[in-house]
């Protein structure tokens, strides 16, 4: 019997497929979950390691967390290593191209201590948001801190040193010893030799940086040994550690404009530096002197009569005549020193001191303007030049030099105190003392042989030997009476060389009077030293006015 098999087609699909689709779907929900959640990526490069360690070392952003350290791992070179690290979901728009990282552990700088926290819980790296760029994933460590955060208001500026004392980034800018900013930014650049810095002005003290302002380094402490003595000043705590820089108007002068960002300024050694900067009108001049200029530098001011009026530019000059420098002449054995007259510093407007100076400098010269070396500092050795009027100079006219006009100088110091003796001791030696001694001399002789014959008459009288010896004695006293009449005659004639109106009387004359005009000018100078003894070093202390009791 024959019977056909019935075949009955199943499904293609099996319900029991439905669980593992089911598992796969949520395996990759859960690892898009995963991967969403799990943030950026970025790539950090850094100098060393020091004190990072991965899946330990957070990264945040105003104490909050915001990524961790993956992985750590040297770079090909193995000059640098490279931090894989993962920032959290959502703070991903924080790494534009000018995000700033640095890490954070203990610090002591002129701002106090900071990062003690970390010494139990570790390093950590502090993230800078960025402002603005597109998206990036690879960065570099700084070393330092970042100073000033995008949320500080305040203006920018540049400064340029060449000779100043190097400064660190942070260090403090003061306004009248009030901090208004910092240094952010210190450079060295090489094509220039200059230090440049960018500084942060905090809003609103950037309102007081005007276009007339000056900028010097200020130092913890600063001895200055000059013509003018010792002095010696102190800042606060913070600029003896670190130092700072100081910003204000130059004297008896007001705010100008309120400065652009970026503008740029000259960062001075000191405030005196920048003072001299100051005077840019100036007239240079040639002084000769034919004493020693030791002790004499440039910069060294240049006064009329206590009040200063230029400053020395070159000790000495460096200028040449017929193809020899001007201090080794065959025929001159002068030494120039080159100065310059400021006019900003005789008077306010210079224009009109510059127009005041030449057109009565020749008149000055010839009236007997003459220019000496003065002792500014025993201690130092340091001098000046002065500027004043001698009666007694010789008549000169100001001189031509191929470059610049020539003014007349004095001896001064130890050269003219010298000079003076040397004339002093010449003229006592002209003085016809010798003959005057020998004269006195027999005088003197003859009136001790007088003395003698009258006492022994005397004697002769007590002894009654009159009858015998009196014709005799008056004979001998009558002959001393005429010797003694002849010298008192010499004597006499001798006293006359020396009266009122004769030659040897007004050399005699001159010479004290030169004895008194030079103890005049040391009595200052003693009287000064009884008073105050170190006053060869120290300035004199000015006496306070006396203040009237009560009754």
């Amino acid at each position: 019997m024959n019977e056909k098999a019935y075949i009955e087609s199943k499904p293609k699909f099996s319900v029991i497929w439905i669980v593992p689709i089911i598992a796969v779907l949520i395996t990759g929900w859960m690892l898009y979950q995963h991967q969403s959640n799990k943030g950026h990526t970025i790539f950090l490069k850094m100098d060393n390691a020091d004190g990072i360690i991965a899946g330990k070392t957070e990264v945040k952003v105003r104490s909050v967390q915001v990524g961790i350290v993956e992985s750590l791992k040297l770079q090909i070179e193995q000059n640098a290593v490279i931090a894989t690290i993962r920032i959290f979901k959502d703070y991903d728009t924080l790494l534009t191209e000018d995000a700033k990282f640095w890490t954070v552990k203990p610090r002591v700088d002129e701002t106090g201590i900071s990062g003690l926290n970390t010494l139990l819980s570790g390093v950590y790296i502090e993230l800078l948001p960025g402002e603005q760029g597109n998206l990036a994933n690879l960065f570099t460590m700084q070393d330092q801190p970042a100073l000033i955060a995008p949320d500080i208001e305040g203006v920018r500026y540049k400064l340029k040193a060449a000779n100043a004392e190097v400064l660190d980034v942070g260090t403090g800018i003061f306004f009248r010893n009030y901090k208004i900013g910092q240094v952010e930014t210190a450079s060295f650049n090489e094509k220039t030799l200059e230090m440049d810095y960018g500084v942060f002005i905090n809003s609103p003290y950037d309102e007081l940086i005007s276009n007339n302002v000056i900028f010097w380094v200020n130092s913890g402490v600063e001895v200055d040994l000059s013509t003018e003595g010792i002095k010696v000043s102190t800042g606060s705590l913070s600029k003896l550690i670190k130092g700072g820089i100081s910003v204000d108007y130059p004297p008896n002068s007001v705010a100008d404009s309120i400065a652009q960002q970026y503008t740029q300024y000259k960062l001075h050694k000191n405030f005196a530096v920048a003072l001299e900067r100051r005077f840019d009108l100036f007239d240079l001049y040639l002084v000769e002197f034919e004493q020693s200029i030791k002790g004499l530098k440039p910069g060294a001011p240049v006064e009329y009569r206590g009040m200063r009026i230029g400053t020395v530019e070159q000790v000495p000059a460096q200028l040449v005549r017929d193809g020899q420098p001007l201090y080794f002449q065959q025929n001159n054995t002068s030494i120039p020193v080159l100065i310059k007259v400021e006019y900003g510093r005789i008077y306010e407007v210079d224009e009109q001191a510059k127009q005041y100076w030449q057109g009565n400098i020749e008149k000055w010269i010839e009236n007997g303007l003459r220019a000496s070396l003065k002792s500014g500092n025993l201690l130092t050795g340091a001098v000046y030049i002065e500027l004043d009027f001698y009666s007694a100079a010789k008549p000169e006219s100001i001189a031509k030099h191929s470059v610049y006009p020539v003014l007349p100088s004095v001896p001064s110091g130890f050269t003219a105190l010298s000079e003076q003796v040397m004339a002093l001791l010449n003229k006592l030696n002209g003085l016809p003392l010798d003959a005057a001694l020998v004269e006195a001399t027999d005088m003197l002789t003859a009136y001790k042989q007088l003395g003698a014959e009258t006492e022994q008459l005397i004697k002769d009288l007590n002894n009654k030997k009159v009858p015998e010896k009196v014709e005799k004695n008056l004979t001998q006293l009558q002959g001393t009476l005429t010797q003694l009449t002849s010298s008192l005659k010499q004597f006499e004639k001798t006293l006359s060389t020396y009266q009122q109106g004769s030659g040897v009387m007004d050399q005699l004359t001159d010479t004290l009077s030169e004895l008194e005009s030079l103890s005049n000018t040391l009595k200052p100078v003693t009287k000064g030293l009884n008073e105050q003894p170190n006053m060869l070093i120290f300035d004199k202390n000015a006496s306070e006015d006396p203040v009237p009791r009560k009754r």
